[in-house]
């Protein structure tokens, strides 16, 4: 198998995006009729109000509603999978027999390759689309959209972008693989970074009121993020991490780099962290470490703020920060 770096080297694509010439004339254009599957849900929600808003007739199937997922898939013009991200393949599955080849198909989940694979079972158009935001957000301006349509006219995809676009949303286009292979980056790695850092915390026995009395600003930021993933549901993190077909390899990279940590440590080798460090900070580039320090400060200070406005902190602090304060 090749590695992350050598098929990020190689780049696009592993599979090409065509059109859909089985689709008859067709118009998904207001007030054409948008089912939701999860409609209920906090991201189908979401997208329930935008299609509203746009003009659409939108029905929503979910486990308390009258209209049950088989009726939306017979009924709606355009079909969208709202569902947890580890039933989502197997919903899918079920409700393709009964999708028509003038339908337009899209998922919002967080993995591409399963969904798109199992929407393309159908006759119909298909796009699978995953939004970089939760969904409790109040609007889509200055959110990410990532779009993945693998199956659709040309035309038809623009003027279905275009909505996003005027609705705020800066939408990313690419092939479900390549989406994958960046979220075992953009989630995998860093969520998995996270839940263990929890776990050392659970099995060190650690009081994180009493850690916080003597947090610098960014153990203070490092732990609200810490804090904020384990608020969330963990079915959902247990999906993006062990569903990713990246996964391992993230897992064998980390395994091999706390193992040169614990050599070096036994013995002693601060040279061998400087090194690695430095080639690291090389890799990231010296425009990006810089403009991250820069926006991370005015976080951190905000945080401090936040802190004392809200009594957690009562001793003075300064407004900037030394190297060994972090």
């Amino acid at each position: 198998m090749d590695s992350i770096k050598e098929r990020y080297e190689r780049g696009l694509p592993d599979s090409e995006l065509s059109t859909n010439p089985e689709a008859p004339p067709f118009s998904w254009e207001p007030p054409a009729r948008v089912g939701i599957i999860g409609g209920l849900g906090e991201m189908g929600h979401v997208f329930s109000r935008f299609f509203l808003e746009q003009g659409y007739s939108v029905s929503v199937a979910d486990l308390s509603t009258t209209i049950n997922a088989r009726d939306l898939a017979q009924s709606s013009d355009i079909l969208l999978f709202s569902v947890p991200l580890h039933q989502t393949e197997e919903i899918i599955r079920q409700l393709v027999p009964l999708t028509r080849s003038h339908q337009l198909l899209m998922d919002l989940t967080s993995l591409k390759v399963g969904p798109v694979r199992e929407m393309l079972e159908s006759s119909a158009s298909v796009v699978g689309l995953h939004p970089m935001f939760g969904g409790r957000v109040s609007s889509f301006r200055g959110q990410t959209l990532v779009a993945c349509p693998v199956r659709v006219a040309a035309a038809d995809w623009q003027r279905r972008k275009q909505r996003f676009l005027d609705a705020g949303l800066q939408v990313k286009e690419c092939t479900p693989e390549h989406h994958d292979r960046m979220m075992s980056i953009i989630q995998v790695l860093f969520h998995m970074t996270t839940m263990l850092t929890g776990r050392v915390l659970r099995e060190l026995g650690v009081d994180i009121a009493e850690s916080m009395d003597y947090t610098s600003p960014s153990y203070r930021l490092e732990m609200n993020i810490l804090g904020r993933m384990f608020a969330q549901n963990p079915a959902l993190y247990s999906a993006i991490t062990q569903k990713n077909p990246y996964t391992g390899e993230l897992l064998e990279l980390l395994q091999s780099g706390l193992e040169l940590y614990r050599s070096w440590y036994a013995d002693g080798d601060l040279q061998s962290f400087i090194e690695d460090f430095e080639q690291s900070a090389h890799h990231l580039g010296e425009g990006f470490c810089e403009r991250a320090y820069g926006e991370s400060s005015a976080l951190l200070d905000f945080v401090v703020r936040q802190a004392l406005e809200n009594g957690r902190i009562t001793r003075p602090v300064g407004v900037g920060f030394n190297e060994e304060s972090e």
